[in-house]
């Protein structure tokens, strides 16, 4: 085996080691708030779980509460007043997540992070391999 090659080698099974056994952040959860329908809100983390301790406050256009810091239930939902007119809505789990939302607003869809991180080292992967293959010719 070329000696370029086993460098490469070495250096792609060193990373993906180091990135095996040391805590990343891409395990990491955020909290999301869903609007269910008109007088229910769904509180919850991105992998699907309820946050059952989050306390949601609800604010109109002008920014006054129109409900503060009222808990959710066990299964991550809170309904309220269908007459309310919510434009903003925040919640907190007391752990350090917080998420807000604006009630019209569109969620959108986002790539997990061990996703972007895999196509990060299959990139470089590729590229390595052009420079390996183009030195090899010469």
């Amino acid at each position: 085996m070329n000696k370029s090659y086993s460098s490469i080698l070495i250096l792609l099974f060193s990373v993906v080691v180091y990135l095996i056994t040391t805590p990343q952040t891409i395990f990491a959860h955020k909290m999301i708030i869903d609007h269910a329908e008109d007088g229910l809100i769904f509180v919850h983390y991105d992998n699907g779980s309820p946050a059952k301790m989050a306390e949601v406050t609800l604010y109109d256009k002008n920014g006054n509460a129109l409900i503060e810091k009222k808990q959710v239930d066990e299964n991550g939902y809170l309904e309220y007043d269908k007459q309310l007119q919510v434009h903003r809505m925040i919640a907190d789990d007391g752990l350090g997540h917080r998420a807000a939302s604006l009630r019209n607003e569109a969620q959108e869809e986002t790539i997990p992070k061990l996703i972007k991180v895999l196509l990060g080292l299959s990139i470089l992967s590729f590229i390595a391999s052009i420079f390996y293959f183009r030195t090899k010719r010469k």
